[in-house]
Order: C-alpha cells, then sequence, then structure tokens
C-alpha cells in the first residue's frame, strides 16, 4: 500500500503531536497519572486535527486518511512519545 501526500502530512503531525506532548509532560503540565495518560492526548490531537481537515475541505473526516495511515500516525506519536519521554510512564 503506498501513502498519498496528505497522508504523510498526517504521519508527520502524530510524531509531532508526540513530540509537543513528550515536552508538555516534560514540564509538568501532562502527568502520567492523570486522567488522560499522554499517549490519549496524541490519539485525541490526531482525532481533531482530521476533524478540522475535513471541515475546512468539507468532505467527510474519514475520507481523506485511511486506517493504516490513522494507526501509522499513532504509533509513530506515542514512539516519540516513548523516546523522548524516556518510557510511557
Amino acid at each position: 500500500m503506498r501513502f498519498t501526500r496528505v497522508e504523510f502530512v498526517f504521519i508527520a503531525l502524530g510524531a509531532a503531536l508526540g513530540a509537543i506532548v513528550a515536552f508538555a509532560a516534560k514540564a509538568g503540565w501532562v502527568g502520567a497519572s492523570s486522567a488522560l495518560p499522554p499517549f490519549v492526548l496524541v490519539l485525541l490531537g490526531l482525532g481533531l486535527a482530521e476533524l478540522g481537515v475535513g471541515l475546512a475541505t468539507k468532505s467527510s473526516p474519514g475520507s481523506l486518511i485511511g486506517m493504516p495511515a490513522r494507526m501509522l500516525a499513532f504509533v509513530v506519536g506515542v514512539g516519540v512519545l516513548a523516546l523522548l519521554n524516556g518510557g510511557l510512564g
């Protein structure tokens, strides 16, 4: 399967969200034992980004990005989060 340009941008966004959440966790803004663990914030950020792009382009949110790209963006985002944060816990 080949990814489109939009899907590559979405995967890069997942990595950027992982880095942002990792730095927020290091700064103390996000706690590992809070109601929402840091990896859930990556997932919520990806979902909100996809909804925003869907609304901006006036297309259904699920039509621009395929499920393999969504899963890869989440895995990459959580991987960056774990690498920069020294783990998920």
